[in-house]
């Protein structure tokens, strides 16, 4: 039962891996979610386009599932 534990485990790693592969901007003040700001700081070539395409429920800020869908549309160009 252990060692079937671990296997699962490990294989639920590795399909993270592709996210963590895509750089994670800094989210500077801590909330859990990049303003247009902090994105920048890390992909200097963001347009407000692009953002508001990431910021798929609008609220001004892109959270981590927006920031995985945009890595996987690549929306994203540093």
């Amino acid at each position: 039962m252990t060692r079937l534990m671990i296997a699962l485990g490990l294989v639920a790693g590795m399909t993270t891996l592709p996210a963590l592969a895509q750089e994670a901007p800094a989210d500077v003040d801590g909330n859990g979610t990049w303003s247009m700001e902090e994105l920048v700081a890390t992909y200097p070539n963001m347009t407000e386009e692009v953002f508001a395409a990431m910021d798929a429920n609008a609220d001004g800020e892109v959270d981590p599932a927006e920031f995985n869908t945009a890595t996987g549309a690549d929306l994203l160009v540093q």
